[in-house]
């Protein structure tokens, strides 16, 4: 029976069944079966074969050959670049030398044998999704290790032999990226320190949903045409179109918004709030500036820790840190700002924003906001660094960055394949344009500049450069503006301080070995009146109505360095209607830019009070010395920054003028003298008077007011005098 089963029958009837099948499946198998393989016969490739019916064995086919694989095509690119990463790879070892690259001359063929840049890309064949790619610069020598590892608008720069001897082992750029961001669901719970953000910024270090943090959506729209109207045109770090739209989807629909969106929607919540007057932010949202501003700038930080912002390599969250670091930047003390805009220039570094988009393969709207966020922050950081006392960052010269294009966001988008063209005149980026040409202009000829500190013949050098900066903002800028137009004004009004700003540093005392002792009294004069100009240029900005709007951004620029000059002059001028113009220029500073009564935390502002009531108890003491002819009274900011030395000998007017005081009567303001050319015969009388009066304050330690004691101010630029009545600000807490 079990033969029966098996074996085929031998009758006549039995053998159409063995022959219908095998005309049909012959050539149906490409491939010998496994037991003619073993015997090494040939194998007739039926089904069943016939050695296997013969033996009568079960026929199994054998598994068919692996494919064999087709060597890639090696390109021109390929082989180049290999050829750069050997020479880097050289001249690290020291057996390759600049000279050796020198040879390769300037043929005709030189330039399109220089690699300008290689990508890798992920394709779809080995397991990864078209759009991550790893671009490597080759372009400069410093730029060589340089890799930017791009994933769905992420990216992280690295730069370092480190990652440049791994570059080679990384199969997937992903693996950079998720190395170095945490998912949205990690937290802190297991781990002994709380998060760096939380550590940063001084906040909740646990993520919080912040759904009814946002106003209701109509706010929300009035929240961000005020931000297109008073802080866009100021701050062009966003794509207006781009980002309207994503605050209507976002407006639509609060529960489901990613985070580096809702950190970029408390920001400029924050921004439009702060550019707005107290009576105008009761009148469009029902409550106080002061509210207003402390409910969003808690929002935004959490905000900013929910998206793990100092890990994050999303552009969005760099751009909502950058917005809150500009709202805040007034009443954060000035070393505290200077880390937190390091922080942003870290971070900023980390994405690559300090390499030119134009290295690598991306779109030319990803490279044009990558430009407009890194100049931003290397305003903010500069800033910041100035206040400080630290000086000129050095490593502004390091980077390559373009400066933005002079374009509106009309001429810009995220489907556009060629880069845009550059515009003359006005467009929606004029105010920012002429801010990032004045940068560049000024990087390019700083280094010049540091090195002639103290070497007085390079004046008229320095002065020429001016002279062709202004040239060059005349024929760019100013000649395209429009006086009726709020921005153009303010854009001839920065020009102007500008170029001022800079005859001031090419004429400051410091140029002189003895600090401004030898300048002839010509120079003196000059330097004086230019920095009359420069404040006289601020307090304009800020009593024309038009411009109010621009206010919040105009104060973070006011010109110290021209005010505390006047101020040192002002100790040493005591007649004349000059020094009248000087005392009234004064008095509209203090009372546009009252931080520099109200910010005692600034350590800068104080001593700068100080220097102002030293200035103002000579006046009083040389008015006294006229017979009453040249009296004044304290204006209020006098008095206010008496009264915050209450206890010290500053807050007391001169000894002789509190004797006066009683004796009259008194208006507020400032009494003008009636009799200039009276005044001018007493000068020596005057001169010689002061010298014998007792101020009453000799034993207090202040240093003499005098136009070259410049080292003193330098001094208060490193830190080293404390603030004054700390206070922890009502805002940002």
């Amino acid at each position: 029976m079990l033969s029966k089963a098996v074996l085929p029958a031998s009758s006549s009837s039995a053998e159409p069944t063995l022959s219908a099948p095998s005309l049909p499946s012959k050539n149906t198998r490409g491939h010998s079966c496994v037991l003619c393989q073993r015997r090494k016969v040939r194998c007739d490739r039926q089904k069943p074969c016939s050695n296997c019916l013969k033996s009568r064995a079960e026929c199994v086919p054998s598994a068919p050959p692996l494919p064999r694989r087709r060597q890639k095509k090696v390109t021109e690119t390929d082989l180049l670049a290999k050829v750069r990463r050997y020479e880097h790879l050289l001249k690290n070892h020291g057996i390759l030398t600049e000279e050796d690259d020198d040879a390769e001359g300037e043929g005709p063929g030189a330039e399109e044998k220089r690699v300008e840049r290689h990508e890798y890309k992920s394709s779809r064949e080995n397991g990864g999704p078209p759009h991550q790619s790893m671009c490597i610069s080759t372009k400069a020598p410093e730029a060589v290790t340089g890799a930017l590892i791009t994933n769905k608008g992420e990216s992280h720069y690295v730069e370092n032999t480190l990652w440049e001897n791994l570059r080679e082992e990384i199969e997937d750029p992903r693996d950079i990226l998720n190395g170095s961001v945490c998912s949205d669901d990690e937290t802190n719970e297991n781990s002994i320190f709380p998060c760096a953000e939380s550590f940063l910024v001084g906040h909740s270090p646990s993520p919080q949903m912040l759904t009814m943090q946002h106003p209701q959506p109509v706010h929300i729209f009035k929240l961000w045409q005020t931000f297109l109207v008073n802080v866009n045109p100021l701050v062009k770090m966003v794509h207006a179109p781009t980002m309207q739209q994503t605050i209507l989807d976002a407006s639509g629909d609060l529960e489901n918004i990613s985070r580096p969106t809702e950190c970029l929607m408390f920001a400029i919540y924050l921004l439009a709030v702060t550019s707005l007057a107290t009576e105008d932010c009761e009148s469009m949202f029902g409550d106080s500036r002061s509210n207003l501003t402390k409910k969003y700038s808690h929002a935004t930080l959490q905000a900013l820790i929910n998206s793990k912002f100092l890990k994050s390599l999303n552009i969005s969250t760099l751009q909502a840190f950058a917005f809150y670091l500009l709202a805040a930047q007034k009443l954060y003390d000035a070393h505290s700002m200077w880390v937190l805009t390091g922080s942003a220039v870290r971070i900023s570094q980390r994405l690559g924003l300090h390499r030119d988009g134009s290295r690598y393969k991306m779109s030319p709207f990803d490279a044009e906001m990558r430009r407009r966020t890194w100049w931003q922050i290397v305003f903010l950081d500069s800033i910041a660094s100035k206040f400080a006392g630290a000086g000129f960052p050095m490593w502004l010269t390091k980077f390559d960055t373009k400066i933005p294009l002079n374009i509106s966001d009309s001429d810009l988008s995220p489907a556009m394949k060629d880069p845009p063209v550059a515009k003359d005149g006005a467009t929606e980026m004029m105010f920012c344009a002429l801010r990032f040409a004045v940068g560049q202009l000024v990087r390019d000829h700083v280094s010049q500049w540091r090195d002639a500190i103290g070497n007085p013949d390079m004046i008229g050098k320095k002065l020429k450069t001016v002279d062709a900066i202004e040239k060059t903002l005349n024929e760019k800028f100013i000649r395209y503006c429009d006086p009726s137009i709020p921005l153009h004004m303010l854009v001839d009004y920065t020009a102007k301080s500008v170029v001022c700003s800079l005859k001031i540093m090419a004429r400051h005392p410091r140029q002189f070995p003895d600090k401004g002792a030898s300048m002839s009294q010509a120079d003196k004069n000059i330097l004086f009146d230019l920095s009359l100009r420069e404040v006289e240029i601020y307090n304009l900005s800020q009593s024309v109505q038009a411009i109010r709007g621009y206010s919040w951004h105009v104060q973070h620029y006011f010109q110290l360095d021209a005010f505390i000059h006047i101020l040192s002059e002002l100790g040493n001028r005591i007649l004349g209607e000059e020094v009248e113009r000087a005392w009234r220029i004064v008095q509209l500073a203090y009372e546009y830019h009252s931080d520099m009564i109200t910010n005692t935390k600034n350590a800068l502002f104080f001593a700068t009070g100080n220097l102002c009531l030293k200035a103002w108890r000579k006046r009083e003491e040389a008015g006294l010395a006229t017979q009453g002819t040249y009296h004044t009274t304290p204006p209020p900011y006098i008095s206010q920054l008496r009264e915050q030395r209450s206890g010290s000998d500053l807050s007391l007017p001169s000894k002789v003028t509190r004797v006066e005081e009683a004796k009259s009567s008194t208006t507020q303001g400032l009494e003008y003298p009636t009799n200039i050319s009276r005044l001018n015969n007493h000068t020596q009388l005057t001169n010689q008077y002061i010298g014998m009066i007792d101020t009453g304050y000799s034993d207090v330690e202040m240093p003499e007011i005098t136009q070259d004691d410049w080292i003193y101010w330098n001094t208060i630029m490193d830190g080293d005098l404390p603030a004054h009545n700390s206070q922890d600000s009502p805002y940002f807490n």
